[in-house]
């Protein structure tokens, strides 16, 4: 009760009856019944103006005696305390232009076919691929880390210096492999572009950047665009229209890492330790063990263990559109858990709420992947551009359930990741990888990505199930 709520007491002898006991009772009745215990409901009437003497008008021998005897009277109703701003609370247009930035790049691939003329040639592309997409994640957990400390300077000293090394480190090793495959100068050249661009991109990402991004994409995507419609040997404007892409990426990258502090001090939390490393290592093996497993079906086809299929580049450009629905979804599903952990009473009803939550949320990403699959298969087929297949349609069945699962199991993967869940992932993706390699010489392909991508899937689900019951996993 605020102070000044109590009237003044009246003069001996004189008795108001809006001044009983009573009254009092019903005018401190709010203090009391939020109060924690009854020193609580004395401090309140000290503070307006009732003391010991007050106190002896009602019948009391101090404050203290009527304190106690308040608290006692009064049913305790604590106030409801405001609940905290829900730190998941994410932008659906961002995290959905996240998924277009992820497929656009493919246009790009779709277009360079023609130059990787030498089996080399695709392999020094994965090779660039896996080694950019790990030492990226590596470095944007980093970041990600102190942008969570609300220190945007570090962050952005962080992705300069770490991609910058790690650039100078995988761009020559991406050299010497093709020189030494045989890859051919254009399909090096291609594999180093892509490198360089994945790097700056993830700049783009980690700084919400997303829209500066596209824009930057936009002169590659468009011209490769026409360049499929038209066909025909591939034009020098779409290689200059793709380095006009890859140039505008780093020149935003430079841009959005220029606020490492002035004169280009990195300040408190900029500074990369040893430890920062080794917790950057685990999310860096992650991203080279999701490449490894998504470029499985690709190295079958170069070691000629299977052939050519267009449901392979379907699955793989759905999968890549997915990403973005995929964090949607994700968010989501973080936003739904913090509810869950202020709105539950116990233990028992949290985990079945955060059971279901998860359910519904695989459930989802799974539709969404599963529609993206058949709306991609069907407008490639209406415009007639599909790559060559030779696999047969016999094959896209178990291409297909091969990468759905696979599918099921990145975004399971996602969520252990963001609640901290990383080890688990590790060790069962690791295990999967090393399951296909051993199978793959004995068994066709097809069918060892859609059997290892199914148990990856259900490992991870069980696991997932049992570990994100339990409110200590959504801290």
């Amino acid at each position: 009760m605020p102070p000044g709520a109590l009237r003044a007491l009246p003069a001996p002898g004189h008795r108001d009856p809006a001044d009983s006991l009573e009254a009092l009772i019903r005018r401190m009745e709010e203090l009391c019944a939020g109060a924690v215990d009854a020193f609580e409901v004395a401090a309140g009437l000290e503070a307006d103006g009732l003391s010991d003497e007050g106190a002896g008008r009602y019948g009391y021998p101090h404050v203290f005696a009527l304190a106690e005897d308040l608290y006692e009277r009064t049913e305790r109703r604590p106030a409801t305390p405001q609940a905290p701003p829900n730190p998941w609370a994410g932008e659906v247009w961002r995290q959905l232009l996240r998924g277009v930035l992820f497929g656009l790049p493919g246009l790009c691939y779709a277009t360079a076919t023609p130059a990787l003329t030498k089996p080399g040639g695709s392999v020094v592309l994965m090779l660039s691929l896996l080694l950019s997409w790990s030492t990226s994640q590596g470095v944007a957990y980093l970041a990600y880390v102190r942008l969570g400390r609300g220190n945007r300077p570090a962050a952005a000293h962080v992705m300069r210096r770490g991609l910058t090394v790690a650039g100078l480190v995988v761009v020559p090793v991406i050299v010497v492999a093709g020189g030494l495959l045989d890859a051919g100068g254009a399909a090096t050249a291609l594999a180093v572009a892509q490198c360089v661009y994945l790097l700056a991109a993830t700049v783009a990402l980690v700084s919400g950047a997303e829209v500066w991004l596209l824009l930057a994409l936009l002169p590659g995507a468009l011209t490769s665009t026409v360049q499929l419609a038209l066909g025909g040997p591939v034009r020098p404007v779409v290689w200059i229209a793709w380095a006009v892409t890859i140039a505008a990426t780093v020149g935003l990258a430079v841009n959005r890492t220029a606020a490492s502090g002035p004169g280009g001090a990195a300040g408190p939390g900029g500074r990369v330790e040893w430890a920062d490393v080794t917790m950057a290592l685990p999310f860096a093996v992650f991203g080279l063990l999701a490449g490894g497993l998504l470029t499985f079906s690709t190295v079958a086809t170069l070691l000629g263990r299977s052939r050519p299929s267009h449901a392979t580049a379907v699955a793989v450009l759905a999968l890549s559109l997915s990403m973005g629905f995929a964090e949607w979804i994700l968010v989501s599903y973080r936003r739904r858990m913090h509810r869950a952990l202020l709105s539950r009473s116990s233990v028992e009803s949290f985990a079945r709420a955060a059971r279901a939550t998860l359910v519904a949320a695989v459930a989802a990403y799974l539709f969404v992947l599963t529609g993206l699959a058949v709306a991609i298969a069907g407008l490639a087929g209406l415009s007639g551009y599909l790559p060559r297949d030779l696999a047969g349609a016999a094959a896209t069945p178990w291409i297909a359930g091969g990468y759905l699962g696979l599918g099921g199991a990145f975004f399971v993967a996602l969520l252990l990741q963001s609640c901290g869940q990383i080890r688990a992932v590790l060790v069962t993706c690791a295990s999967a990888l090393a399951a296909e390699a051993a199978a793959s010489s004995a068994v066709n392909p097809w069918a060892v990505q859609l059997a290892v991508a199914g148990a990856l899937f259900a490992a991870l689900l069980a696991y997932a199930f049992f570990v994100l019951g339990r409110a200590t996993s959504h801290r």
